[in-house]
């Protein structure tokens, strides 16, 4: 009994043992259609810049430690009023560093390649003011600012720390800091002659790369012409637009090696954020040998929603589509690009080498309308092994599946029966338009509508915004035989409340069970979910079901007895994905195992970790924003289950080809806290008191046995939430009356309606999560 409870709930849980992943022999030499057949690189630009102050000493021994062997590290080259050169990312300091702050009165005006910039500049400090003063930052506000404490990075230091490297030097602005008596080129030529096999060169003017071209004589230094964004831009040399530049490769070819080019010169993107057809940029720069490098990816940009904000497909969009790759990719997130190329990359037919369950949320909720026919069609095709059914019912007893009984996240309900919304304080909180007071007809005259935990530049494809047809439960199991899916997993909420209304949902599903023969075989595995023991219960004496206790709040501690209490009514726990882990001060980062694998393992309980998005914002730093990161690490913890609304990430995350793979790149392990504590100071991390652990307890699932469905019959049943009155005449019941929601007064009904939907959207992120 002591096995599981830790003294300690700060205390941190033993680094757990991952599965053993399917054995694999060594691969196949991969064939790339890069200019020469080699493997993509992967360019850390500034180093690992998505989560540490770009061009830092911090952020480029990171991206050593994470990105697969070989990743070259790119430093952005300025000067200080003094001639030393730095790694910063920008001329303009103002964003990238603490200068106005420690600066207050260097402010100053430069024009630059014909544009007036005002800030704060490099060559208004010397190399002692920087380093006494300066400070780099987080460039990208929406990123952590928890690692800005440190200072900017000399060339000459980024060449010896990072000398065993493969380094990249991108000279931005040499007629800027010419105009000021200051020399990039001539700051270049004793940065090679100290380090002579710096790997690539790169500078948006053609003069400069002239002017290189006899330094790098003989060497294996390669000199890159990089095309700015702003394709209207002038080029300084030649006065000429870099978009007529591009239709010019044989001159290109005679002073440079390759392009950089932003990736949208590749994939273009429309306005409305779609992919649109490639360009012939790399074939046509492939045939005069010109090597093509793209830049712009980041974890963190708002992708185009043909990736689904899956960060690897764009990354596979460029390096292993059949027509082209490019010959490197420059990124923010190192470790993505790593896996992408590493890992992903021909792995579209291979089996899968990870065995863990991947269990659909609402079918693939991320890409369609849940719960609908087009879900669970995607979320079959994306490999799911379990797809899920949340029941509902309908007033007039039709059972059938959508993510929430309140039909405002995901339904159009709230425009035309916004009328309907009520208030059932044991459903939730907040007004809802529920699907028990209305017909299935009227379900029917509605459309699905996909709902997002995220608005704004993260809503999800709105082109299937309101496609899909909604789905009854019999036709879901119907659905899953014809298909041969492995699994279904049926949830069931709000038991209780339904039969007081006179629906039986535990009996609707029996039945439809029944009906599908679906409780008499074992070759499809049913998993009922329920966060109500007592529905659970109904269920023991089948036992080729599997009982799956939801877990809806985020807990942090278990004891033995009330893991052993779980194990009586479930053999299974859907767990929230947080609460494998503590936060560090509410940073978004981890800081210690919780203890609830361990002790419901001990228990013989399974655990089932979920639920997993796409989106960035929903995944801790210590994933690098990365989906694949979170699986591979959820899985290392000992989830036995992934629940995603995206299973087709998840189902690629098991076919990668470097687990089971000695020979190959490796995902990074993430321990919780290894990035505060190797990157902070350890006296910091010590000096944090998190906050008491949220234990888990058994009145959190323990309910009481469900009452008996009420006798209420059709003629007296009001049929409504909102209805104020109970039916004088209703036939007695041993069980109580139906709780009785609040309905607005006429007065404020329009002010609670738009509440209404606000209150119930937010609901969604607890219901769906």
């Amino acid at each position: 009994m002591i096995h599981c409870t830790i003294a300690d709930p700060k205390a941190a849980v033993p680094v757990p043992i991952p599965p053993v992943p399917v054995s694999v022999p060594p691969l196949p030499k991969h064939t790339w259609l890069t200019l020469h057949g080699d493997e993509p690189f992967v360019v850390a630009n500034g180093g690992f810049s998505g989560l540490y102050p770009p061009q830092t000493e911090l952020a480029y021994s990171q991206s050593i430690i994470f990105g697969k062997g070989g990743t070259v590290l790119l430093c952005d080259l300025h000067m200080s009023r003094d001639g030393h050169g730095f790694c910063l990312s920008q001329l303009n300091l103002q964003n990238t560093t603490n200068a106005a702050d420690a600066f207050p009165n260097r402010k100053k005006t430069y024009i630059v390649n014909g544009k007036e910039l005002q800030g704060w500049f490099a060559l208004d400090l010397t190399s002692d003011e920087m380093f006494d003063k300066l400070i780099v930052t987080q460039s990208i506000f929406s990123r952590t600012d928890l690692f800005d404490f440190l200072s900017p990075y000399p060339t000459d230091l980024y060449l010896e720390e990072n000398r065993n490297a493969l380094l990249w030097i991108n000279a931005e602005y040499a007629t800027f800091y010419n105009q000021h008596k200051l020399s990039l080129l001539d700051h270049m030529k004793q940065l090679v002659e100290t380090k002579k096999d710096i790997t690539y060169i790169s500078s948006p003017e053609i003069g400069f790369l002239k002017s290189m071209g006899p330094v790098v004589h003989g060497l294996k230094t390669k000199l890159m012409f990089k095309f700015p964004i702003d394709r209207n831009a002038v080029e300084p040399t030649t006065n000429e637009p870099y978009a007529s530049l591009l239709t010019k490769l044989p001159m290109i070819k005679t002073f440079a090696t390759g392009i950089v080019v932003p990736r949208e010169l590749i994939w273009p993107v429309n306005k409305a954020r779609y992919l649109e057809p490639s360009t012939n940029l790399v074939a046509d720069a492939h045939k005069q040998g010109l090597e093509v490098f793209a830049y712009g990816f980041a974890n963190d940009n708002f992708l185009p929603h043909n990736y689904s904000y899956d960060v690897q497909r764009e990354y596979l969009q460029f390096v292993d589509n059949s027509k082209f790759a490019v010959d490197g990719v420059v990124t923010d997130f190192p470790t993505s690009a790593s896996t992408a190329i590493a890992c992903l990359a021909g792995s579209k037919n291979a089996s899968r080498k990870v065995p863990t369950l991947i269990i659909s949320a609402n079918g693939a909720n991320g890409e369609y309308p849940g719960s609908t026919d087009l879900a669970y069609q995607k979320a079959v095709n994306d490999g799911a092994d379990i797809i899920d059914c949340s029941v509902q019912m309908t007033k007039d007893g039709v059972a059938f599946c959508l993510p929430s009984v309140d039909l405002i996240p995901t339904t159009t309900a709230s425009g035309p029966f916004m009328s309907r919304a009520a208030k059932v304080d044991s459903i939730q909180s907040s007004m809802g338009i529920f699907s028990f007071d209305f017909e299935w007809d009227e379900i029917l005259s509605l459309k699905p509508q996909m709902f997002s935990e995220f608005n704004g530049d993260l809503i999800r494809d709105p082109a299937r915004k309101n496609v899909g047809k909604f789905v009854t439960l019999s036709d879901f199991l119907e659905f899953a035989k014809a298909k041969a899916v492995p699994g279904v997993l049926i949830n069931i909420e709000n038991a209780a409340y339904l039969a007081n209304k006179g629906l039986d949902v535990v009996g609707a599903v029996t039945t439809a069970l029944s009906n599908a023969t679906l409780d008499k075989q074992s070759t499809q595995k049913v998993l009922i979910m329920s966060g109500e023991s007592s529905v659970l219960d109904k269920f023991k004496d089948i036992p080729t079901y599997q009982k799956v206790l939801h877990i809806k709040k985020q807990v942090e501690f278990v004891t033995n007895e009330t893991a052993l209490e779980i194990k009586k009514h479930a053999d299974a726990v859907f767990l929230h994905k947080h609460s494998l882990y503590t936060q560090f001060r509410g940073e978004g980062f981890t800081l210690n195992f919780t203890n609830l694998i361990e002790c419901l393992h001990w228990a013989n309980v399974s655990v089932y970790a979920g639920t997993v998005l796409n989106e960035f914002q929903d995944i801790y730093m210590d994933y690098s924003s990365d989906p694949y990161s979170l699986i591979h690490n959820l899985i290392y913890y000992g989830a036995d289950g992934i629940i995603t609304q995206y299973p087709g990430t998840a189902n690629a995350y098991t076919r990668n080809l470097c687990t089971g793979n000695l020979e190959s790149y490796r995902i990074p392990d993430i321990n919780p806290g290894d990035v505060i504590t190797t990157s902070l100071d350890p006296k910091e991390v010590e000096e944090y008191k998190p906050p008491p652990p949220v234990h888990l307890e058994t009145k959190d699932f323990v309910t009481p046995p469900l009452p008996a469905v009420a006798a209420i019959s059709k003629d007296d049943d009001k049929g409504s939430a909102s209805s104020n009155n109970t039916n004088a005449n209703a036939p007695s019941s041993p069980s109580p009356p139906p709780e009785q929601a609040q309905t607005p007064s006429t007065a404020t009904a329009t002010t609670i309606n738009v509440v209404a939907i606000f209150f119930s959207t937010m609901l969604g992120l607890v219901t769906l999560l």
